[in-house]
């Protein structure tokens, strides 16, 4: 595989990552294009499903309650918070991505969950309104904000197509105006309060400024991420179970990111064209392959309703 150092644009802890990174890297040498290639292992010649399951369970409390929520229910117990965290759920397959991205961005990305999105999904109309998750991150003093968008498909070709639409009616004035105005009743001054060691005052205000209602779309994009989250269906990892991580996976896993990745970018440059400032948004692709879709849908459905 080829030498790819792993980017420090932005603060990242690649030791608490649950699973391996193969790739971190810029694509075609853009300053705010990114590739995030992510992979589960295998034990005893099998895709550990087992261990990606308990990730997504692990994560669940954190992606449908608040943080008042999370911290009351604590005193309760672990299961307090799981049960909680279930009735939020509409107990679709496209949860498993948003609970994977939430996860992701709270471990590697070091990134604040400010708006856990399943805890403001009310009504089935809420599904596929808005971003998929909401973070901010700090470096060197100021906050970056990432709107994010999940896909669990079996074909990763649909899932990027998929998620691209979504972004584009996301990057609209009033839908963007929309995620403003829930970030501004979240958990926004609680979890700033958490790190104001690492952010000055003067910034605290800026991004304060910048979620107004009244301050221009244009600022926001300024400090604007867009995760893409694709978990999909792959032949590759289905086929390489009494391998485990051979150099040989890492590099065709590696070669078909990149490729993925690449496509993503061109259709981004082209889909996304008419969005004044388009240039300025950072966008991160991150892919992530299991060898069975459905067995995944259907381990996580027996746990919730098991919990239910």
């Amino acid at each position: 595989m080829e030498n790819e150092k792993i980017i420090n644009t932005y603060v990242k802890n690649k030791d608490n990552v649950t699973f391996e990174i193969f790739l971190d890297s810029v694509i075609n040498n853009s300053c705010n294009r990114f590739l995030l290639s992510l992979v589960n292992d295998y034990e005893e010649g099998k895709w550990r499903f087992d261990k990606f399951n308990r990730y997504i369970m692990d994560i669940l409390a954190e992606t449908a309650l608040s943080k008042i929520e999370r911290e009351s229910l604590r005193q309760e117990g672990c299961y307090s918070l799981i049960e909680k965290s279930v009735e939020r759920l509409n107990k679709k397959e496209g949860e498993v991505g948003e609970i994977f991205l939430y996860g992701i961005m709270k471990k590697y990305y070091n990134a604040l969950p400010i708006v856990p999105k399943i805890f403001y999904k009310q009504n089935s109309n809420d599904y596929a309104k808005g971003a998929d998750s909401v973070h901010l991150t700090i470096e060197n003093q100021e906050c970056h904000l990432w709107l994010g968008e999940s896909k669990f498909y079996k074909d990763i070709s649909r899932a990027i197509s998929e998620a691209i639409k979504s972004i584009k009616e996301l990057l609209v004035k009033s839908r963007l105006n929309k995620e403003k105005s829930i970030i501004m009743v979240s958990d926004f001054e609680l979890f700033i309060e958490d790190k104001k060691d690492e952010i000055s005052k003067e910034n605290i205000e800026k991004i304060k400024k910048i979620l107004r209602q009244e301050t221009s779309i244009d600022e926001l994009k300024n400090i604007l991420h867009i995760p893409i989250s694709i978990i999909y269906q792959c032949n590759i990892t289905e086929d390489n179970r009494d391998n485990g991580l051979s150099e040989e996976y890492k590099q065709k896993i590696v070669n078909f990111h990149r490729e993925q990745a690449e496509k993503a970018i061109e259709k981004i440059t082209k889909e996304l064209s008419d969005i004044h400032n388009i240039h300025e948004i950072k966008f991160h692709i991150i892919l992530f392959p299991v060898p069975e879709k459905e067995r995944i849908i259907g381990n996580f459905i027996k746990k919730i309703e098991a919990l239910s």
